[in-house]
């Protein structure tokens, strides 16, 4: 018969609710510079660092446009987020508006046509 040794490793990681490791935006800054000085491929160095590749490049994505976790923008601005409001008594709403559905499933609602154009134009960079 053969004896099998096993070792139960805590690493100590924070985890969410579902059991995913949360990383600390030092760690995260740090993994980010460590991959652009080491030459390797993105899905290389993911897997070496125990990140999984697709976090990992939305990690890049986010540094690129200047983005900190969870979708805040650097320097502490928060991106702009629209939420429906009841116009209050006494205010009639417009018979006609013009409504754009975005990629990300927003939709945008106006009833001047440039300015709505204008309005996707910026949500869409």
């Amino acid at each position: 018969m053969e004896t099998t040794i096993t070792e139960v490793v805590n690493d100590e990681s924070v985890r969410d609710a579902r059991g995913r490791r949360i990383i600390s935006e030092e760690r995260r800054a740090e993994v980010l510079a460590e991959y652009k000085t080491s030459g390797m491929t993105q899905k290389a160095y993911a897997k070496r660092a125990g990140v999984n590749f697709h976090t990992f490049v939305s990690w890049l994505a986010d540094e690129r446009r200047g983005a900190r976790p969870g979708g805040e923008r650097a320097g502490g601005v928060a991106p702009v987020r629209f939420v429906e409001l009841d116009a209050p008594a006494g205010i009639a709403p417009r018979a006609s508006f013009l409504e754009v559905a975005l990629r990300d499933g927003r939709v945008a609602r106006g009833a001047d046509a440039g300015a709505l154009a204008e309005l996707v134009r910026q949500l869409e960079r």
